[in-house]
């Protein structure tokens, strides 16, 4: 095994990356195939997360694919119990699912409130503790990364984004304590919180030139950041090279949080 291997090597791992097929979370499929990773990829989209899965195949990597309801504690149980099922264990947990539903903080309704931490909050402890459970029971310890955003620390001026900011905010601090629970464990969780990601998500927003042109002239980098950025840090944070890292949010920002 070589030096780099023994730092940052992930061959034979089990990944489960949830909302893995778009987006994000498909840079993140791909990255960590890339490096060795067995990969599960799940989401509520069941046809999309079996057809990249068979493209991962198609490029010679292990995958599998799986539907899960967010929402639901039995379905994500029962789609954890899926992979360790398929592959005897789970040693990764990329948790990439998220939505926005904008509405003004005057405006904003229970029900859309209520969706959006559900899917963001909700569903990300679901995740965890499911995967924690398999982690604990194997012994040997795991890694978790959850998605957030900048809206973990500040706010968007102009837009309906109480829910949303509420949501990563909330995760941040919801991976924190699990990380200090689980540290006996030798489970680490932390946050990967990006700016704007070039993605299909985003894409109409980003489309507005004058927003575009607004968002670039805030990060000290100057460019939006793309799925692979975000993949990179998600790469080096399941990594040996990250196994003293836990309760940590690393800001893939350009420079925003450093600058406002």
């Amino acid at each position: 095994m070589t030096a780099a291997e023994r730092i940052f090597g992930i061959h034979g791992k089990v990944a489960l990356v949830t909302g893995g097929y778009s987006g994000i979370g498909a840079a993140v499929s791909l990255g960590l195939a890339a490096m060795g990773a067995k990969i599960a990829v799940t989401g509520n989209e069941g046809e999309r997360a079996m057809d990249w899965a068979k493209s991962l195949e198609a490029r010679g990597h292990e995958a599998w694919a799986a539907t899960f309801d967010v929402l639901s504690a039995g379905d994500t149980r029962r789609m954890m119990d899926g992979v360790v099922d398929r592959f005897g264990q789970v040693d990764i947990l990329v948790n990439s699912v998220g939505v926005n539903r904008e509405q003004r903080a005057d405006e904003i309704t229970e029900d859309v409130f209520d969706h959006v931490l559900g899917v963001n909050l909700r569903g990300a402890m679901l995740q965890a503790q499911a995967a924690a459970r398999h982690m604990i029971r194997q012994g040997s310890g795991g890694k978790q990364v959850h998605l957030g955003s900048v809206r973990t620390q500040l706010a968007l001026r102009g837009r309906g984004y109480a829910a949303y900011c509420a949501s990563k905010g909330g995760l941040g601090m919801l991976c924190k304590q699990f990380a200090a629970e689980w540290a006996p464990h030798r489970i680490n969780v932390n946050v990967v919180a990006p700016t704007f990601v070039e993605t299909e998500m985003s894409a109409p927003m980003l489309a507005d030139e004058n927003f575009y042109r607004g968002l670039v002239a805030r990060i000290p980098l100057g460019r939006i950041a793309t799925p692979e950025d975000v993949m990179r840090a998600v790469l080096f944070l399941v990594s040996p090279a990250a196994d003293y890292i836990t309760g940590q949010i690393l800001y893939v920002d350009g420079g925003v949080t450093a600058t406002q």
